[in-house]
């Protein structure tokens, strides 16, 4: 990483990036909800506002320069000097997905020819994570059983109420546990929020915010232990649990279950005459182990070239 302060104007890094870097994917996923408060996708580039200290600040990724086929490369700038470059270079790898591991999965593909076409024309595909592993949070509960259109806009809301303002951009950043905890129910009900969610995302943002769940502690620790502390929590499945580690602890090997999407998605891979159950789900993912979470990437990202 080489990195410039700009005193009393920001950060500038340069990030290398492995030859075969695919910034699409980083783009898509980061620019899934067009009418985004909190980050947004022009051409090549990534503008997201991150809460530091409790001010927002703007971070700003370009990606021209990606792809090129020698020395490809991520620019990423902040506008305050203040953060350590090692945490500006931290979101921007989250975000673009740099811990996948794109090469271990397409060799176990290779080793597998009844399951090679799920790779498609997607070989060098990463996971791009959420910017902060609480987004990750807040997206898997308030997506529970509604499509992403309303998830999105639910989400905008919840920004818009409860989220800093970057005055600069007009954006907001996307509010922290101690923010969303300090909502009431009927904060969110307001915001077309089922009862039972605005619940849920308040008592989780409550127990996060207290000390009583570690969000951090947990992502380092094993997939087993973290999926058993998820679950325990009110409002949180498997599917939601999942979601999370995939999304936002950035855990290898998940495969969110009961996704309607994963399943429609395994239904043509394997040629079903219908949508595979959960335990049907869980069986043919196992195929893909150690790399589920690529898999899960891989067959979502079909559902879009189909």
């Amino acid at each position: 990483m080489r990195y410039e302060v700009e005193p009393g104007a920001g950060i500038r890094l340069a990030m290398p990036l492995e030859a075969g870097f695919r910034p699409e994917y980083a783009l898509a996923y980061h620019g899934r909800d067009p009418l985004s408060v909190s980050e947004r996708v022009e051409g090549q580039g990534i503008a997201k506002t991150i809460l530091v200290d409790g001010r927002a600040h703007r971070l700003e990724i370009d990606l021209s320069e990606a792809d090129r086929p020698t020395d490809p490369v991520a620019r990423v700038r902040v506008d305050h000097d203040g953060i350590p470059p090692e945490r500006v270079e931290a979101i921007a790898a989250r975000m673009l997905g740099l811990a996948s591991d794109p090469l271990g999965f397409e060799a176990l593909i290779a080793s597998r020819a009844d399951r090679a076409c799920i790779l498609g024309s997607r070989s060098g595909l990463r996971i791009p994570l959420t910017a902060d592993i609480w987004d990750a949070v807040c997206w898997a509960v308030i997506g529970q059983q509604i499509n992403l259109t309303f998830a999105a806009a639910l989400r905008r809301a919840l920004i818009e109420r409860a989220g800093p303002l970057h005055a600069e951009s007009g954006m907001r950043a996307h509010p922290d546990p101690e923010r969303v905890a300090a909502l009431e129910v009927e904060d969110l009900t307001a915001l077309r929020f089922s009862r039972s969610k605005a619940s849920y995302l308040i008592g989780v943002a409550r127990l996060v915010s207290e000390g009583a769940l570690s969000l951090e502690d947990l992502a380092k620790g094993t997939a087993t232990d973290a999926e058993a502390a998820l679950v325990a929590v009110r409002g949180i499945g498997t599917w939601t649990a999942r979601y999370i580690m995939l999304r936002g602890f950035g855990f290898p090997d998940m495969a969110p279950i009961g996704d309607s999407g994963l399943a429609t998605a395994l239904q043509r891979l394997l040629a079903l005459p219908e949508r595979p159950d959960t335990k049907l789900q869980e069986a043919s993912m196992q195929a893909f182990a150690p790399h589920r979470s690529l898999a899960t990437a891989h067959l979502w990202a079909g559902l879009a070239d189909a």
